[in-house]
């Protein structure tokens, strides 16, 4: 997304008319200041938000309810890293099967990433609109069970 200047141009308008439920989104970032400034913008598009601050905590919250729609993941964690987290979460069937979107600020290894069955990493600083559109394409489908 590019900022242009002039009272015609509204910096948030593509982002703001597309108000859609987007479900519950577990969003595991380490950064405090991303991890609430991407909370909020989330909340502001729709969409409900739970936030973990390293993979323990997250892993602990993927096993109560409800069963978030959506896994927002920074790869470089404390304590249980974003690799060891959804190898984790494969191995456990009443989370495996939640689409995780990865988030890192590093150069991930391809092999590692196509291996634990991840989409393309999303680099940071984000572009927006395309972590939206990815988003909804992976919330618009069924809730996972025991949500």
């Amino acid at each position: 997304m590019t900022i242009q200047e002039g009272p015609e141009f509204d910096v948030g308008a593509k982002l703001r008319p597309r108000k859609v439920a987007g479900g519950l989104v577990l969003l595991v970032e380490d950064d405090f200041v991303l991890r609430s400034s991407l909370s909020e913008f989330l909340t502001e598009e729709g969409f409900r938000v739970d936030c973990c601050a390293d993979g323990r905590e997250a892993f602990r919250r993927l096993h109560a309810p409800p069963k978030p729609n959506l896994i927002l993941l920074d790869m470089m964690l404390p304590y249980l890293d974003g690799f060891e987290l959804r190898a984790l979460q494969r191995k456990s069937p009443p989370i495996a099967n939640i689409p995780v979107v990865v988030i890192s600020a590093h150069d991930l290894d391809p092999q590692s990433v196509d291996e634990l069955g991840l989409p393309a990493p999303l680099r940071k600083p984000l572009d927006l609109e395309r972590l939206l559109a990815t988003m909804r394409a992976l919330t618009t489908g069924p809730t996972p069970a025991g949500a």
